[in-house]
């Protein structure tokens, strides 16, 4: 195989091995058996077994986006990001990569992923609605209290506690979480609202796993080092 080619087979069976039995159990050294590659160049490629996951978790926030964007375009920050994040969160959940996302928010792989969105879109929401921007408080709120919210419930409710709490009032936790204290209440509730029945149509339109064309495509924007 090509070098190119060697690393995208590198890519599809991490994708594989982390949906088939999650990130714990699955091994660099297992995927690089499967792949037909050496340790060595897996980890020129990708440094860690952390490298790959963080890689698979860029291209589902992509496939979750994607479908909102087609399914349901908006131009306002705060219905994209709410609509974005309850997307991701139900379709992680209730599809076969609900093994692979507990994983990561037990390892906290996924918080590097989140950790910039939120604040970045607070600073768009300081200047739509004009209330000032603190960078501590965005950061705050922005990144460190929706992850925290996010893996709390989570794996929360895998341990049996938040029963009463559903699956799909989580998202609207975390959006709250991030957003009460800047936006108007009644502006939120519409968003929470709006994505609640955006994101059903989306969700049923989803396929459970992420296509192998979408899968390769996705590599275009994250080819492989030049060396």
């Amino acid at each position: 195989m090509e070098k190119n080619d060697k690393y995208k087979e590198i890519y599809r069976i991490s994708h594989q091995l982390f949906l088939s039995q999650g990130y714990e159990a699955t091994t660099i050294r297992q995927i690089s058996d499967q792949a037909g590659v050496s340790l060595g160049l897996t980890n020129h490629f990708f440094h860690s077994k952390e490298a790959l996951a963080c890689l698979v978790l860029d291209m589902l926030s992509a496939y979750s986006s994607l479908f909102c964007s087609v399914s349901h375009p908006c131009q306002n920050p705060l219905h994209r990001t709410v609509l974005a994040s309850r997307v991701r969160i139900l379709f992680l959940m209730k599809s076969s990569y609900r093994r692979f996302y507990l994983d990561t928010l037990k390892c906290d792989i996924l918080f590097p992923k989140l950790g910039g969105a939120s604040s970045r879109i607070l600073y768009q929401l300081a200047e739509l609605y004009r209330f000032p921007a603190d960078p501590d408080l965005f950061l705050l709120y922005g990144s460190y209290t929706p992850y925290n919210y996010e893996k709390t419930l989570i794996l929360g409710r895998e341990a049996g506690l938040f029963a009463s709490i559903p699956i799909e009032e989580i998202p609207d936790y975390i959006a709250i979480s991030s957003f009460e204290h800047f936006v108007d209440q009644d502006i939120l509730r519409a968003s929470l609202l709006d994505a609640r029945q955006a994101a059903e149509s989306i969700l049923i339109r989803m396929p459970a796993k992420v296509p192998d064309d979408f899968l390769l495509n996705f590599l275009k924007d994250h080819p492989a080092p030049a060396k």
